[in-house]
């Protein structure tokens, strides 16, 4: 009997614990009139656009090697890698000594063609000798622009020197050398990429596009320059070209970059970001100190953020983090 009453005790005290501890729970429960942390962005308007992101390939619009018709000894070199030229600069000069004889003999043969065309005036001389003696003079003068075009190597346009492939007293060949510099003018700057055949309709010439690099925290515009009509035999994609105004140099030439084509956009529109829709349909708003659901009609979307048509307004501070198992109603505080 007494064991009996014993178990009854212990038993009984088990259950006075348990319920003393569920009754604890509860009044914390009551008790927490706490708000729920979130995080929030403005409504705002703006222009908001759907685009197609790519990778790609910077190249210069204009690259020139510059490779001389004449073979020779670099007697100097006038620039070095990076030197910032314009066109009709001086950039190296070949051994001269074929330029000299060349000088030579068309400066004797200017003067007697001179004097031939005085001759000719006053009838001293036929036509079939003036004739001789023009055609003469007209071999050696192109003999010696050519000679002095291919021995003072001048810049062809305006431009920056990328590469300098002989160094100063080396031998340059014309017959193997690939060239003697490279040029490049990077005002303009264009990028391939190649595109799908799913996407190729959504882009035509003059398109709006935005460019960015690992270089620069700068986001660049060009515009859709050239579409391929046709496919790649191998790849079956569409080469598409991009050109992009660069005066001041920051993008460089081979450098590879991130493309968004904007093929869709809407004006003034009322923009939110993304991650503030919930189940496609609504989004919480703060008023108050307390959250306020809101049903939104949402039109044109990005990676980012995406159009509210309607359902909020400009100004409406929405909730961004946080919104997961919040109710109609509950009280919130801004996370600063």
């Amino acid at each position: 009997m007494l064991k009996k009453l014993v178990i009854l005790a212990a038993l009984f005290a088990i259950m006075l614990t348990g319920c003393q501890k569920k009754t604890e729970q509860e009044e914390v429960k009551e008790e927490f009139t706490g708000a729920r942390e979130v995080k929030v962005t403005i409504a705002r308007i703006g222009d908001i656009s759907s685009y197609i992101e790519f990778s790609g390939k910077i190249e210069a619009e204009k690259t020139v090697n510059i490779a001389p018709s004449m073979s020779g000894r670099i007697a100097k070199l006038i620039v070095d890698v990076g030197s910032v030229v314009k066109k009709g600069d001086l950039l190296a000069k070949l051994d001269d000594t074929q330029l000299k004889q060349a000088k030579t003999q068309y400066d004797n043969m200017e003067k007697n063609y001179k004097r031939m065309q005085e001759l000719q005036k006053t009838g001293a001389i036929d036509g079939a000798t003036f004739d001789e003696v023009e055609a003469g003079y007209k071999v050696a003068k192109s003999s010696y622009e050519f000679m002095l075009e291919n021995t003072e190597i001048k810049a062809p346009i305006n431009g920056v020197v990328s590469l300098i492939f002989k160094k100063e007293g080396e031998h340059y060949d014309a017959m193997i050398d690939p060239m003697l510099l490279r040029m490049l003018n990077l005002d303009e700057i264009k990028a391939k990429i190649q595109v799908s055949d799913a996407d190729v309709n959504k882009i035509k010439k003059g398109q709006k596009a935005i460019l960015s690099v690992s270089s620069s925290v700068e986001e660049f515009t060009g515009r859709v320059s050239f579409v391929s009509p046709e496919a790649d035999m191998m790849s079956g994609t569409f080469n598409v070209e991009i050109t992009v105004q660069n005066a001041e140099g920051k993008l460089k030439h081979n450098q590879f970059t991130r493309i968004r084509l904007l093929y869709e956009t809407s004006e003034d529109a009322v923009i939110i970001q993304q991650k503030a829709v919930l189940e496609s349909e609504f989004v919480f708003v703060v008023q108050n100190e307390k959250a306020i659901k809101k049903y939104v009609s949402l039109g044109l979307g990005n990676e980012y953020e995406i159009e509210v048509i309607d359902g909020i307004k400009e100004g409406e501070i929405v909730i961004t983090n946080g919104s997961i198992g919040l109710s109609d109603g509950d009280k919130v505080e801004i996370s600063r």
